[in-house]
């Protein structure tokens, strides 16, 4: 079924919160703090891109509504007492920004560059829509002055983390084509574009950040693009946005929500529908005619719960035109490899998998409403037992991780003594410089083959000392009824089971993860030198080295019928 982005019904949506924003504000007369919005979380005054800047925007798209009598917009009952709530909090916004031009974010950056930066763009967007309605002139002036200043105070700024380069670089070039007297930004904007993007070979950025920040870079990036009239200078970055955009389309689950394992920033470990990505699909897609990813914002906005940056979408419909209509869809049947980021990405149709090298997440499957969120191998050893693939290789058919046991320098070994006296404070730092007994390193190799609803896998280890206990472990999110022939129990946040032998199966309602055959060499619930599973449910299989275990997972539903099992 189509969906239609409609710029009407994007207003009725931020008008439905317009009552429940209304409330944050500060209308206290006389307040230093009058008209602004107060953050109920910490109970302090907020005044970027996640406070009063991001309010007067989105109040002022209502606003421009109403007056430009755009058909199918929400009317405000009272149209004055809108514009007296913008003006405040405009007037506040004027107030608290600081000589340097700068304002801050209250909970950890004071005359942030990067934060002025933010705001920045929210408020250059809006004048580019408003500033020709005479119903928001006064308010357009005032913010005007604000992003002037605002302007001269981030080009003498820094920045903290890789994309706020790029949220600099976005703003000051937006600031050039939309403020009247503003000053050349060229030189500052090339500063930065010389330190080159950070983007990789497979199309990710140096933050990984599909759930928040590769959308903030790309919308960066892109108001550069659309703001420059150097095409030799454009097409690079374009072609930049356009491979990140398409190296994320290969991240989403069946449900829209992202596969964040590569992630370094905080929306690592989190399964959310990425909706910040839907206006820059939306943007890229109707810039370039690439129907993908039209259909890409639409598959994210049909899935997509509350939105709290609606003012990017409506931004790009009414700068590309009212509405917009397509065929909601992403990929769905791919087996990928990113050399790079070492990491493999599989889906077919409701299945879909990653499987990742450098870290000790090795396996993270999602299936429907089931999910098995890692798989994760170690052997108590030294503390360097940790299956951490040094290597991700990929065939047709199948993956192959290897872990050399060399995580660390000088283990595993026994450290023989010196001959000498050795200060205390220098023990640490002798270390080096010691002979050390070594012990075969546990060296192991972990096979990956993608078969109908799910994969078989073998488990080897490759060198190290025997009788060394080791596990694999497979973490399920708490919820599940957990299934074996003759036991079905409830799993608490925290549990830990143990399938010694045969099938058990995680099952969500209908959906089904099942794990086969177990193997039980010991009950070590919290075995020395693997990681806790936190709230987690983890199920263990425990062996002893030597270990050379074939076993399966499969995904299917209870109202397809029961599956065939391998037998042993």
């Amino acid at each position: 079924m189509s969906i239609s982005f409609d710029a009407a019904a994007l207003l009725q949506r931020m008008a439905a919160t317009t009552a429940r924003e209304f409330s944050y504000q500060n209308r206290i007369p006389g307040d230093p703090l009058y008209g602004a919005f107060i953050s109920p979380e910490h109970w302090l005054d907020e005044s970027g891109h996640v406070g009063t800047t991001r309010l007067i925007v989105r109040w002022g798209y209502l606003a421009l509504a109403q007056a430009q009598k755009l058909p199918g917009a929400p009317t405000i009952p009272v149209f004055a007492t809108l514009l007296e709530r913008l003006e405040s909090a405009v007037d506040y916004l004027l107030r608290v920004q600081r000589p340097s031009g700068l304002i801050d974010l209250r909970n950890t950056n004071y005359e942030s560059g990067p934060d002025t930066a933010f705001a920045l763009q929210l408020i250059c967007a809006f004048i580019e829509r408003a500033r020709s309605t005479p119903e928001l002139a006064d308010i357009v002036a005032k913010l005007t002055l604000f992003a002037q200043r605002a302007t001269v105070g981030i080009m003498e700024s820094g920045f903290h983390t890789p994309n706020h380069r790029w949220v600099i670089v976005g703003a000051l070039a937006l600031a050039q084509a939309v403020l009247p007297n503003h000053p050349n930004t060229t030189p500052t904007i090339n500063l930065y574009l010389a330190e080159g993007l950070d983007i990789d070979a497979d199309g990710a950025y140096l933050e990984r950040s599909i759930g928040v920040y590769d959308a903030v870079t790309a919308r960066s990036l892109l108001f550069y693009v659309e703001n420059t009239a150097d095409s030799a200078a454009t097409m690079p970055v374009l072609a930049a946005v356009e491979r990140n955009l398409a190296f994320d389309l290969h991240l989403l689950h069946a449900d829209g929500t992202a596969e964040t394992g590569l992630s370094v920033r905080q929306d690592y470990g989190q399964r959310n529908v990425p909706t910040p990505l839907i206006a820059n699909y939306l943007n890229v897609g109707l810039l370039l005619g690439r129907q993908d990813f039209i259909n890409a914002a639409a598959f994210l906005y049909e899935r997509a719960g509350e939105m709290y940056d609606l003012e990017w979408l409506l931004y790009v419909l009414l700068k590309h035109g009212s509405s917009v209509t397509a065929e909601p869809a992403i990929p769905t049947s791919y087996a990928n490899s990113y050399p790079t980021n070492k990491l493999w990405r599989y889906r077919a149709d409701d299945l879909s998998a990653s499987v990742f090298g450098g870290r000790t997440r090795l396996l993270h499957l999602v299936y429907r409403s089931a999910e098995l969120v890692a798989v994760k191998i170690a052997q108590a050893y030294f503390s360097v037992g940790l299956f951490i693939a040094d290597s991700l290789e990929t065939a047709p058919d199948e993956v192959l991780l290897t872990s050399s046991g060399k995580q660390k320098p000088a283990l595993p070994a026994y450290h023989l003594p010196m001959g000498r006296p050795v200060a205390p404070e220098t023990f640490e730092t002798t270390k080096v410089d010691r002979d050390q007994k070594w012990i075969p390193p546990a060296e192991s190799a972990l096979k990956i083959t993608p078969v109908d609803s799910g994969f078989d896998l073998h488990y080897r280890t490759l060198d190290g000392l025997d009788d060394v206990i080791a596990q694999i472990s497979f973490d399920f999110p708490p919820g599940g009824l957990w299934e074996t022939e003759d036991t079905v129990v409830t799993c608490a946040p925290g549990s830990v089971i143990f399938l010694k032998q045969g099938w058990g199966r995680m099952r969500y309602g209908a959906d089904v993860i099942e794990i086969t055959p177990g193997a039980g060499a010991h009950l070590a619930r919290d075995m020395r030198h693997s990681e806790a599973s936190g709230d987690l449910v983890r199920v263990l299989l425990t062996f002893r080295t030597p270990v050379d275990h074939r076993f399966t997972i499969r995904t299917y539903s209870l109202l397809d019928g029961m599956p065939t099992r391998m037998t042993d």
